[in-house]
């Protein structure tokens, strides 16, 4: 018989289990809305435009499917399960809608679809045979292999040097803040923090409102919002609810600026963090992150349709569009996967 921290424990496992479901399904509900595709709006036939657009819809799909599979890694703890089945029943669907999702590239359009018709062949096999089946693991080592010959041709295809010849040393000099932090009273800012950050902080966010600049703008918005993140235990309870308002209020503008992803992805990580949490079973909205992530692409785009030459620009799309989506899994053993990267941006120094 269990004793009563067994019967806790899975307990708290069926609940964890049972509001993930219903989050899950809820999202199912929305799954149309979610598909679609805001690139749309973009009307350029240039042949960088079109390229970069199927860039980003083949990894968005891709995400789409990594999620999924995440999922049902939380719920193969009971693989012959109602909850499961069900689950696949929805995750059938959604990859069948994306069918419709079309792409310039006619070699790429052939790969996304045998991808999707083999995790759709995937998902149905483990419904009707389970997951621990012979039936299952002989057809996943050939949905292996093809998805892997069709990760190959994405990265070999849509690399960023096939859109960009800056070097890596030239992307840092361009990228470093102090080419365009202009303004005097962030040198007094940054002497101030060392020996009164209270009062530096007061002093930045008084110096954002008045920069007009978007690119300075972004700067220093960052730097306020990565200060309160950093010391959230000395800048009171809703420090890291200040800095998911400030990050956030960059990419709400919609306007351009070389920061945008380095704005969304710590916008991310804070808000997963500090609202959502760091447990493998914690909700992790990655629809609500891609949604963002697809609306800073937009901008991004925008801009690369008046400026195509601006390899700045084009770096920054790509990095929307490729950077992975939050995971449960993988080699951090003791929660999900945003926590190894949350302290890879915010471990350092202050």
């Amino acid at each position: 018989m269990p004793n009563n921290n067994q019967m806790t424990n899975t307990m708290k496992i069926g609940q964890h289990k049972s509001l993930l479901l219903i989050i899950t399904f809820t999202f199912l509900l929305i799954g149309d809305i979610y598909c679609q595709d805001l690139l749309d709006a973009i009307k350029s036939n240039s042949k960088l435009v079109i390229e970069l657009k199927d860039a980003y819809r083949a990894f968005h799909i891709n995400n789409i499917i990594t999620d999924q599979k995440e999922m049902i890694n939380v719920f193969l703890s009971d693989p012959s399960d109602s909850e499961t089945k069900t689950l696949l029943d929805g995750y059938i669907k959604v990859c069948d809608s994306l069918k419709i999702v079309h792409f310039k590239n006619e070699k790429l359009n052939s790969y996304i679809s045998k991808y999707l018709v083999l995790t759709i062949q995937s998902y149905k096999i483990a419904q009707r045979k389970g997951f621990n089946s012979s039936e299952f693991k002989n057809d996943f080592e050939k949905y292996k292999k093809a998805k892997g010959e069709y990760m190959n041709y994405l990265s070999s295809t849509y690399s960023t040097n096939h859109f960009v010849s800056m070097t890596e040393e030239k992307y840092w000099q361009t990228n470093d803040k102090i080419n365009y932090s202009k303004s005097l009273d962030y040198g007094s800012y940054k002497s101030l923090k060392t020996t009164n950050l209270k009062d530096a902080l007061l002093l930045l966010d008084n110096l954002t409102k008045q920069t007009i600049n978007f690119q300075e703008y972004s700067i220093y918005q960052i730097e306020l919002a990565d200060q309160y993140v950093k010391h959230s235990d000395s800048l009171g309870d809703n420090a890291n609810e200040t800095a998911i308002e400030k990050y956030k209020s960059i990419l709400d503008q919609k306007k351009y600026s070389i920061y945008l992803f380095e704005a969304w992805l710590k916008w991310r990580l804070v808000t997963q963090q500090h609202i959502y949490g760091i447990s493998k079973t914690s909700d992790i909205p990655n629809n609500e992150y891609d949604k963002m992530r697809e609306q800073v692409a937009l901008t991004i785009l925008d801009y690369i349709t008046k400026n195509d030459k601006d390899e700045m620009a084009i770096n920054e799309f790509l990095l929307m569009a490729t950077h992975p989506i939050v995971i449960r899994f993988g080699d951090y053993p003791y929660g999900n996967q945003n926590t190894v990267e949350y302290h890879e941006t915010f471990d350092e120094k202050k």
